[in-house]
């Protein structure tokens, strides 16, 4: 009779630990997903440098899978669609002007529900222009999916001769400037494509050609409550305060800067120089900084603005080790596309971030791809060039790119590499290693140019 009751009292541990194992996998799905949480949110930056063209990619990366495919998907969309067009682009003329995609980003809101972001794409066909769109994306955390603005309002009201009607108004009391802009607008769902949930209404966004930038005009939320399905409502529930906010561009401080000083016991004989652009980045960077200090060696790191903002600790942790801190400009567009006082505030932006988060007075620059500044730049720092490039490093093994750069190699060279993919951790400890068996310094670039201004005064 003992038995029965045994199996009863098993069945039932087992049933108990079952649903504890589904209740904790459940738990740690959610996680995955990220629904009804507030999004640490983090940035990918992908760039790729051909012949042909060039392209960089900015873009959002949260707890979410579902979302996070929804984004990657939209950017390789857009790097197809590019190519497909620099490609008849090519076809039509001879020009040997590479062409450009640069994609980039704002998180406009977010809260338990909504994660709403706007990407900024910009092509550069050369003499056939340059072209500069958007796409705002409205995520539904709880589905992970981006909603249509058909998904977004009832069915029974035509959202958008309300959105027009609105906006009209709202520019008409912003005053005469936007006369011109608004005789071009039509209630029609093309002009109102580009909309934003936030925390305070709807965020509609319109193109002005006169203009780089669209016009924003918010919607407020007792109006644009009226037309959204009951289950989106939420939409308008304010972000916690609690939710930390990347530095964002233009933010600085007027505060004293700790000069940079390089370590005094440098040897006299054959140095040279490692530089690594694009970051930074918060697994590669930190990677990179302990292979060099395992060779207790010295490098230069040219970060871009951006990417600060999201990382400022791995910045600041460079700066710590003893590393030097060059600017590569706040998004890593390139420079020839903008006018003068755009490719300024890429700079300034980018200089008083790295200031602000490092402590670091930052005097050295290196400019994407490698451009060299306008006539009218306003100077900010010493330019750095690089005399080593190892062209195929995204295509080759560490090794072939080590043996690269290595049969190249010579005194005062300056080596250019990125610290925004893995393999360059297995690179700069083949290089370091290499390096040092041949005699060589490893020192940060400012090093080098110092030596070759005393050289220059000598002389």
């Amino acid at each position: 009779m003992r038995q029965p009751i045994i199996y009863t009292i098993l069945f039932v541990l087992l049933t108990a630990s079952g649903c504890s194992f589904i209740a904790n996998a459940n738990e740690e799905s959610g996680e995955k997903t990220g629904n009804q949480a507030m999004y640490d949110v983090s940035i990918e930056t992908d760039i790729s440098e051909f012949e042909e063209y060039h392209m960089t990619a900015h873009y959002p990366q949260t707890p979410n899978n579902q979302i996070d495919q929804t984004i990657i998907d939209y950017v390789n969309q857009q790097k197809a669609l590019f190519k497909q067009e620099s490609y008849k682009s090519k076809q039509k003329s001879a020009g040997s002007q590479s062409h450009e995609l640069h994609i980039d980003f704002e998180v406009i809101h977010q809260n338990e529900r909504f994660f709403v972001v706007r990407f900024i794409e910009t092509i550069d066909l050369g003499k056939d222009g340059v072209v500069t769109n958007q796409t705002v994306m409205n995520f539904d955390k709880k589905k992970g999916k981006a909603l249509s603005l058909e998904e977004l309002f009832k069915e029974d009201i035509y959202y958008v001769d309300r959105l027009h009607d609105w906006t009209k108004e709202k520019m008409i009391d912003a005053g005469e400037e936007n006369s011109k802009l608004l005789d071009k607008l039509e209630a029609r769902p093309e002009f109102y494509e580009d909309v934003a949930l936030t925390g305070e209404g709807i965020l509609v966004f319109i193109d002005d050609s006169a203009n780089e930038e669209p016009i924003r005009v918010m919607i407020e939320r007792d109006k644009v409550s009226k037309l959204l399905r009951s289950e989106y409502t939420d939409a308008f529930k304010e972000v916690p305060e609690e939710l930390a906010e990347p530095i964002s561009e233009g933010q600085g401080s007027d505060d004293n800067y700790k000069d940079f000083s390089l370590d005094n016991h440098l040897h006299e004989g054959k140095e040279v120089a490692l530089t690594f652009d694009d970051g930074p980045h918060p697994e590669v960077t930190r990677k990179i900084l302990d292979v060099l200090d395992k060779y207790e060696a010295k490098a230069s790191f040219f970060m871009i603005g951006k990417r600060v903002g999201y990382y400022p600790e791995v910045a600041r942790e460079v700066s710590e080790r003893g590393h030097e801190i060059g600017n590569h400009t706040w998004n890593h567009a390139r420079l020839g596309r903008l006018s003068d006082e755009r490719v300024n505030q890429q700079i300034s932006s980018t200089q008083t971030i790295l200031e602000q988060v490092t402590g670091q007075k930052v005097d050295l620059l290196r400019l994407p791809f490698g451009n060299l500044p306008s006539a009218n730049y306003q100077e900010e720092g010493y330019v750095v060039p690089w005399t080593i490039y190892s062209e195929k490093w995204e295509e080759l093994k560490p090794d072939a790119v080590a043996e690269d750069i290595l049969s190249k190699v010579e005194e005062d060279s300056i080596v250019l590499l990125h610290d925004l993919q893995l393999s360059t951790v297995e690179t700069v400890d083949l290089l370091l290693e290499k390096l040092y068996v041949k005699g060589y310094k490893v020192v940060p670039v400012s090093h080098l140019i110092d030596k070759q201004e005393n050289r220059s005064v000598l002389n």
